[in-house]
């Protein structure tokens, strides 16, 4: 009877432990987008018969409740699954934190004494400085103590000799109250640190489950924490013109979940889970009359407020005219109504080998991808801008290889080039990357002498004429094709006439004054480009060139 008491008190005790399994889970899997991350906890319990609790605790505070989802391998039913915040109280005291506190009020007695002597000294003073002003030779003033010069200097000397000890002692207190203050801040530092962390709050998922009977149940929580996300970079390798590029897609991981990942398996996803996924709703516009006072004037800061943006100029010439607001009807275009879309293809990568994401807020650069991916070379000048010359390589069906915008650092033969930015974000079919410049390939352009002028045409107009040359030198011992750019003004008014007058060679665009030559350079040789342009306006106005 006995050992039958203690086997069902056993059992009690065994079912209320079991009823309240309280387990630090092991993050097995980690998906991280460009902003936030999914991440897999994963641990065994088990549970009694009937209903109890599971408690997965210390995770990550950055979590957001609404995308927990759980899952149990096992017969057991899950009723309910919360995510909470966990903010531990307070623990054990420290024994130095009591000597601390009584050194901080030692310390503080000790500020009160240094500030009372200051002040006796500070009257000293004053009553010193007082007395030696009614000090005088003869008794003619009032209120003056006639003394021989004998008496006065002895009295000067005591005076000087003691207002000198006044200033010194001061400055004795000034440094003592200082070196006080630094160590009164110390030992506060000191205390802070050994009183129990009270904010370091932690993130837990408690579980009511139900089960037929006893059983070991592998349970899985995946949700989402918003301190985290990645960034593309790449490495670039070129072995040389007319060969494959070598790309390195890599990853900068940031994790400031609050743990660590440490063996996980890795995903990066390129998807944004924590974007605005309502979908944009359009409100009906109305249009009324505006009501405003007959013969108020208004600048166009004023009209700007009370008209939309489209309609600024219109609104302001109108009441130049005398016009009121009150006889418009304004419209919104068409475009207003729109609501855009900017669909992304989402792109996953797996990490083939697990990894370790520290939380510690420094890089984590982890490879993702490498690729050889054809490509076509060609050198690029703008000598307006800079006279150098850039080696482009240009990739086309770029689309397939996954790439995101970010800086890449550029490789050719083996040696580092610099950086440039791969930005896939573009309408062009072909994509442009920068392998830096070729000093082996010199380009100028100048202003030569006597060929810019400016004369008067008829008497009401004035033409202006400029010539560039542009020379490029090839100094490698191979042919090299070069695509050059520049450019002439384009009128916006039509008294303002601009004539190219000679293209030397050139494809000129009309809409954009854009020059563009593409030349072959045989090696050890140079060539030489001119263009010349001409400007007619009206004698009585000043031009100028501008960019949009």
């Amino acid at each position: 009877m006995r050992t039958l008491s203690i086997l069902i008190i056993f059992q009690f005790f065994t079912q209320i432990l079991l009823a309240d399994n309280r387990v630090s889970p092991i993050i097995s899997e980690v998906t991280v987008y460009r902003n936030g991350a999914k991440v897999s906890s994963v641990a065994t319990v088990t549970i009694p018969a009937g209903k109890s609790e599971v408690i997965f605790e210390n995770l990550s505070p950055y979590f957001n409740a609404n995308s927990l989802q759980v899952r149990i391998k096992g017969t057991a039913t899950l009723n309910a699954a919360v995510f909470s915040l966990n903010t531990p109280g307070p623990g054990p005291e420290d024994p130095r934190a009591p000597i601390l506190r009584d050194s901080l009020i030692l310390l503080g007695d000790e500020f009160v004494r240094i500030r009372n002597e200051k002040e006796v000294l500070k009257g000293e003073n004053t009553i010193i400085t007082k007395k030696m002003d009614q000090i005088g030779i003869t008794g003619s003033q009032p209120n003056t103590t006639t003394l021989t010069v004998t008496e006065l200097k002895e009295l000067s000397d005591f005076y000087r000799k003691r207002l000198l000890e006044i200033k010194t002692r001061e400055l004795e207190l000034t440094i003592l109250e200082r070196n006080t203050n630094k160590l009164y801040q110390e030992i506060q530092k000191i205390l802070q640190q050994l009183q129990p962390n009270t904010s370091n709050s932690t993130g837990q998922i408690a579980m009511k489950i139900e089960s037929a009977g006893s059983q070991k149940l592998e349970i899985t929580c995946t949700y989402l924490v918003t301190q985290a996300g990645w960034t593309p970079l790449y490495d670039i390798r070129s072995e040389g013109i007319g060969k494959p590029l070598q790309l390195v897609y890599k990853a900068n991981v940031r994790n400031q979940s609050g743990f660590d990942w440490k063996e996980v398996i890795l995903h990066l996803s390129t998807a944004n889970p924590l974007l605005n996924n309502d979908r944009p709703i359009l409100t009906p516009v109305f249009v009324d009359f505006r009501t405003y006072n007959y013969g108020q004037v208004y600048n166009d800061d004023q009209l700007y407020k009370m008209a939309p943006a489209t309609n600024m100029a219109q609104t302001a010439d109108m009441a130049r005219r005398g016009q009121t607001l009150e006889e418009v009807v304004i419209e919104l275009p068409e475009e207003a109504l729109q609501a855009e879309s900017n669909d992304e293809i989402i792109s996953n990568f797996d990490l083939v080998k697990p990894q370790d994401i520290l939380a510690n807020g420094l890089d984590n650069i982890v490879t993702v991808d490498e690729q050889e991916i054809p490509a076509d070379y060609e050198y690029h000048a703008v000598p307006k801008l800079e006279q150098a010359v850039f080696l482009l390589a240009k990739i086309t069906d770029y689309g397939k290889y996954n790439l995101l915008p970010g800086s890449a650092n550029i490789f050719y033969l083996d040696t580092y080039i610099g950086q440039t930015l791969v930005n896939p974000n573009t309408v062009s079919d072909t994509l442009l990357l920068s392998l830096g410049r070729d000093e082996q390939i010199t380009i100028k352009r100048m202003q030569p002498k006597d060929f810019t002028g400016r004369k008067r045409v008829f008497n009401s107009t004035v033409k202006e004429t400029y010539t560039y040359e542009i020379v490029i030198k090839n100094n490698k011992s191979l042919p090299v094709n070069i695509e050059i750019l520049d450019q002439i003004p384009v009128s916006r008014k039509k008294d303002i006439t601009v004539e190219l007058e000679e293209a030397g060679g050139a494809i000129h665009n009309e809409d954009y004054g854009k020059l563009k030559w593409q030349l072959e350079i045989p090696p050890n040789q140079n060539k030489r480009l001119r263009f010349t342009y001409s400007i007619r306006y009206p004698k009585d106005k000043a031009v100028g060139t501008f960019k949009q």
